[in-house]
């Protein structure tokens, strides 16, 4: 599965390049916080990132991505001591409509992905492997032709055997364009 994702990726980055408009490529840091969604097993956590942003038509961007996150230790559940939290790391991409880069100002956009989510904890030995699924909308910030700031949130649901991790991502991240502006 993940080599299909990058391959889809490498086809999707050639499709870019070969558009008759100037291609926009972007490359970006993100960190922030990360937050369990209806789970006691899980506490509060962080999450930090890379990404890539690619121009495919004007309004529409490609996003592939790498995000490593982990989840704080959990309450205490009736005086049993669950362990720290687990940690999760995703291969994805998403599909960004709207934030067009290279334009000054604030620019509101929405995402949809999919990846490849790896949750693991050390306390209980448990790792495992699946294709999720995430949905988000945020805000960009222009401060130049080659430098965006973004502020999203973002809705991920990762399955695992017998349930799913789900969870919101708040990040902000700083992103620097090459070519094209």
């Amino acid at each position: 599965m993940q080599r299909l994702l990058i391959v889809l990726g490498l086809m999707l980055l050639c499709f870019s390049l070969a558009n008759a408009q100037t291609p926009k490529v972007g490359i970006g840091v993100f960190g922030g916080m990360n937050m369990p969604i209806l789970q006691d097993d899980q506490g509060n956590g962080t999450v930090f990132g890379l990404k890539a942003k690619l121009k495919v038509i004007p309004v529409i961007l490609l996003e592939p991505n790498i995000t490593f996150g982990k989840w704080g230790e959990p309450d205490p559940f009736e005086g049993v001591v669950l362990g720290s939290g687990s940690k999760i790391t995703s291969f994805g991409v998403d599909a960004v409509l709207g934030g067009t880069p290279g334009m000054a100002g604030f620019k509101p956009f929405f995402l949809v992905g999919a990846g490849i989510y790896t949750v693991k904890n050390d306390d209980t030995g448990y790792e495992e492997s699946k294709l999720g699924y995430s949905a988000g909308l945020g805000i960009g910030i222009g401060v130049g032709p080659k430098m965006d700031i973004d502020i999203s949130g973002k809705a991920i649901f990762a399955p695992q055997d017998g349930g799913a991790k789900k969870a919101i991502f708040i990040t902000g991240g700083l992103t620097y364009y090459l070519v094209g502006l």
